[in-house]
């Protein structure tokens, strides 16, 4: 049965325009997953439209349709109520489609300027006009409040300012419509507000944005109708007037949400410890500790060294001076994997670029840190052990796969994000650092992730959270460390400060 879009009386007298997308009856099946099931909805010119669902629900599989990456099976999709093709990139550009995708697509050999000039680079008689490149990427940089160099190699950027970039690189085709996914989760609250002023500005212009979210307190604010997706298939289309965050996450469960409650801190002997940690000018003197069954979380701006610390901790960096302990033993970890001999695992905040391995299976994925522990002497893998394990740890943390087997890509980021937490859950380390553990994840799977992590505690682990989110802070931290231009600047407890207080620490405000 086709399933239809619910209009609330209150919306008919509040149409920003007409639909300047449909989609109809859109269908899309993956080996043992129905991804998108006679999928109908529609967006309007100048409005802001949410689309929200739990991991799997479809979301993903719809932004790639909409970008050309991949066909409908069935179904039609409409621009302007005409009937269009969108075979590829190219299509969805030509046709007005600009997406910034969740993982990020950016060449960090390039620079600014040539990154956002990609496939369009001005020039005549094959040669470039360099001056020209820089001066549209003033523009588009201009417009976001960046004051980003367009000639700075994206390598030299941080995560926050790289998903900046990638909002520019979108803004600069002139898009008429324009998909984000999960835009903020790298972003601070600054860099957040340069994008919700640029949507507001898009949205005058009458551009149409499809703005896909776990955050709701974002949807809610900045969307004027909301699509909910769920098992691949259109549950309602509504306006969001007098909606609230525990009504739109029960539309989008269908139930209920379950709510994590933190568990009470019984802290033993201090397992991570920390000192003098210093790595250019990024990380000046950093010192920490975290106790076996206490999890604390590192917080800071964008920029100020907390995701470097993580890091310089975890291997992937060397720092210049300072030490690591674990278990009172000096580390020296030059790599990850270095770390992991030493009883510690880092999940970075960059997953597709530095976490999953897109072209092996989801249990190979799973099971890939443990493999040590099911090898006999000769080097060979006990597979059954091996699948046991992994199915196990997909069950734990709620990963939504059609087989086991399917390969990594196939799954939606979150559930990703999920078979990553599986994975180093299975690894026999003591200390784990997390950055942003739940980026792209929806709010029933953040409470899942949550209680795991809870669940590590209680086993005596030790367990470092850095991230951006400060609900997520006050929500699962036992304590909570501010860090600012790269030195911690202060600590405290979520008995202590609510959301707006941990905010002024972070700014700095305290001083003043």
């Amino acid at each position: 049965m086709r399933a239809h879009t619910l209009t609330d009386p209150a919306e008919q007298s509040g149409r920003q325009g007409a639909a300047l997308l449909g989609v109809d009856g859109v269908h899309k099946r993956f080996p043992g997953v129905v991804a998108l099931d006679d999928l109908t909805m529609d967006v309007r010119a100048g409005e802001v439209h949410g689309l929200i669902g739990q991991n799997g629900a479809g979301k993903s599989t719809l932004i790639n349709i909409l970008s050309g990456i991949y066909p409908a099976d069935e179904g039609t999709i409409a621009i302007d109520g005409r009937r269009v093709t969108i075979a590829d990139a190219r299509d969805a550009a030509a046709l007005g489609i600009a997406t910034v995708f969740q993982e990020l697509s950016l060449l960090p050999n390039l620079t600014v300027a040539q990154n956002l000039a990609l496939g369009r680079e001005p020039g005549r008689l094959g040669l470039l006009d360099w001056r020209a490149m820089r001066q549209r990427a003033r523009l588009v940089l201009d417009r976001l409040g960046l004051a980003i160099a367009p000639d700075t190699p994206v390598s030299r950027l941080s995560l926050a300012e790289r998903q900046m970039v990638e909002i520019a690189k979108a803004l600069a085709i002139e898009p008429r419509l324009l998909i984000l996914d999960e835009p903020t989760a790298p972003l601070g609250r600054r860099e957040s507000e340069l994008l919700f002023s640029a949507i507001a500005g898009l949205k005058r212009q009458g551009v149409a944005v499809l703005y896909v979210s776990h955050r709701f307190a974002e949807v809610l604010s900045l969307c004027d109708r909301a699509t909910v997706l769920r098992n691949g298939r259109h549950v309602l289309t509504t306006e969001l007037s007098g909606w609230n965050e525990a009504r739109l996450t029960e539309a989008m469960l269908g139930a209920v949400a379950e709510r994590y409650a933190p568990g009470r801190a019984e802290p033993g002997e201090v397992l991570l410890a920390v000192d003098g940690l210093r790595w250019r000018e990024r990380v000046r003197g950093v010192g920490l500790s975290v106790r076996r069954g206490e999890i604390v979380g590192l917080t800071g701006l964008v920029g100020a060294g907390q995701n470097e610390v993580a890091r310089l901790i975890g291997g992937d960096l060397v720092a210049e001076a300072g030490s690591v302990r674990v278990g009172g033993r000096t580390v020296t970890a030059r790599t990850p994997h270095d770390a992991v001999a030493a009883g510690i695992c880092l999940l970075t905040e960059e997953r597709k670029a530095e976490g999953i391995l897109p072209n092996l299976s989801v249990r190979e994925n799973i099971a890939i840190a443990s493999l040590r522990e099911r090898r006999n002497r000769l080097g060979v893998v006990d597979a059954r052990g091996e699948t046991a394990a992994a199915s196990a740890a997909a069950k734990d943390y709620g990963v939504v796969a059609g087989s086991l087997e399917m390969p990594m890509r196939a799954l939606s980021g979150g559930n990703q994000q999920k078979a990553l937490l599986g994975r180093w859950a299975l690894a026999d380390t003591d200390v784990f650092v997390f950055v942003e553990p739940t980026r792209g994840v929806d709010v029933g799977a953040r409470a899942d992730i949550y209680r795991r992590l809870d669940a590590l505690a209680r086993a005596g682990k030790a367990i470092l959270v850095v991230s951006s989110d400060l609900a997520e802070m006050l929500a699962l931290s036992h304590r909570i460390l501010v860090i600012r231009n790269g030195q911690v600047a202060a600590e405290t407890t979520p008995a202590q400060v609510d959301e707006e207080g941990l905010n002024l620490l972070v700014q700095g405000a305290e001083a003043a």
